[in-house]
């Protein structure tokens, strides 16, 4: 089809105003009204006038014309623009849509399928536009009672739905998330639905809850051990314990030292046995009991601590210095059991200064806002400080810094049921500093 632009216009208009006056010439000459040559070039003024007026009018319209081409071609070049946008657009939306992952579908008011992502038709097995949704997915003649779709048209809102799908299909569980779709006016003309694969998701669910129920077991497992350790492993120790000091009693005038060095020896073995007995009953009784919550004057509670171990052991002379003002959240019970161990572990092991220190205080570190108890004592390998946590383990001898080496194992386990950290940083001979971590309070 031959598109006309204005030049096109332009020469068809000069060209039919020539043969007009050609063609009005050759009238006057049929009718006997001169000869050729005068019509053409010698007109009567009526018949120039009627010749001008008629190609005036012919001029009016070719411009009309021409001005009707140039606002077609404007149109044209607006609508060849908003068509460019909007593929542009179109582009972008679906590159959005692919890099989302997840399989979208457009449904309308009677649940037909108008749109389907890639991601989409391989969740749902195909390519189903046009078709009924509930006929496809469910091969069903009827909407399913709980589509999220049809409930988000029913009342406007967002809905949600969990399914399982048949054996045998890519994917066994989907997240269906339905939204409405409204025009300018706010009326809902079609609905969204986003359909999100959740294998991995259940599975991990199905793992994490065999993990619960394996702890759970082992916690089970624990408190028998707890059981047994305080019930059944406390009697004999209490018969060895009572014997060994009736022979020693009976042994008190002898002059046999190495049978009294023998039963002294079995005597204090069965302290040490009573003693680590009651610091793992401590420690299974932490892991078991339950917390509240509540924020806690950290710096009023070091303060009593600290008088309470210069009233044990008032010979001493230790310098404290403790941060006004300090509070933290958790369970006040297992707080003050965190700080009683750290407080005293520093006052243990700065018994060999001559200027002990001890401080408590809080501080920014590469772990966040942390709490401390820092000493200059007698201090660690820093190779071993991840040792320190560990139940029983001692890096100092019994004869110089005498204890069970349950502390720490208890105060790591009470911060990690908080949320927290726990960590220690020092040098031998140098003092130590431990770090904890605790909830921002409300």
């Amino acid at each position: 089809m031959i598109r006309f632009q204005q030049r096109h216009i332009l020469i068809s208009g000069l060209a039919i105003g020539v043969c007009s006056w050609c063609i009005d010439a050759a009238v006057g000459v049929a009718v006997g009204d001169g000869t050729l040559s005068r019509q053409l070039f010698a007109p009567t003024l009526h018949e120039f006038v009627h010749r001008l007026l008629f190609i005036l009018f012919f001029a009016l319209f070719i411009v009309f014309a021409c001005f009707i081409v140039r606002r077609r071609d404007q149109l044209e070049a607006e609508l060849q623009a908003a068509l460019d946008d909007a593929a542009k657009e179109r582009m972008r939306s679906e590159a959005v849509i692919a890099g989302i992952g997840d399989g979208i579908s457009i449904q309308d008011r009677d649940l037909r399928i108008i749109y389907q992502n890639q991601v989409h038709r391989n969740l749902s097995g195909g390519d189903f536009v046009g078709k009924y949704c509930y006929s496809v997915y469910d091969q069903s003649d009827t909407p399913c009672p709980d589509c999220p779709v049809a409930a988000s048209f029913r009342d406007g809102s967002l809905h949600t739905m969990v399914k399982e799908l048949p054996p045998g299909r890519p994917v066994r569980h989907i997240e269906i998330i339905a939204s409405p779709l409204r025009d300018s006016s706010g009326e809902i003309i079609a609905g969204i639905e986003v359909v999100r694969d959740i294998s991995a998701h259940k599975q991990a669910e199905a793992a994490l809850a065999q993990q619960a129920a394996d702890l759970r077991f082992a916690n089970r497992e624990l408190e028998a051990f707890s059981y047994s350790v305080s019930h059944d492993l406390r009697k004999p120790l209490t018969i060895i314990y009572t014997a060994a000091q009736a022979l020693r009693d009976d042994c008190s005038g002898t002059s046999n030292e190495l049978a009294g060095y023998y039963i002294h020896s079995i005597c204090d073995a069965s302290q040490r046995m009573e003693e680590l007995i009651d610091a793992l009953q401590e420690l299974a009784q932490i892991s078991r009991s339950d917390m509240m919550s509540a924020d806690v004057d950290l710096t009023d509670m070091v303060q009593v601590i600290a008088a309470e171990l210069g009233m044990i052991d008032g010979d001493r002379r230790v310098s404290l210095e403790i941060a006004p003002g300090l509070t933290g959240r958790g369970d006040p019970r297992l707080l003050r059991t965190v700080l009683e161990n750290l407080l005293e572990n520093a006052w243990k092991y700065t018994c060999y200064c001559r200027e002990p220190f001890i401080s408590f205080g809080r501080t920014q570190t590469p772990r966040g806002d942390a709490f401390y108890v820092r000493d200059n004592g007698a201090g660690f390998d820093p190779a071993q400080a991840e040792e320190l946590f560990n139940p029983f383990v001692r890096l100092h001898t019994e004869e110089s810094y005498p204890g069970t080496g349950i502390g720490l194992a208890t105060v790591r386990r009470i911060v990690e049921r908080h949320g927290g950290e726990v960590w220690a940083e020092g040098a031998s001979g140098n003092g130590a500093t431990f770090y904890f971590t605790l909830p921002e309070t409300s």
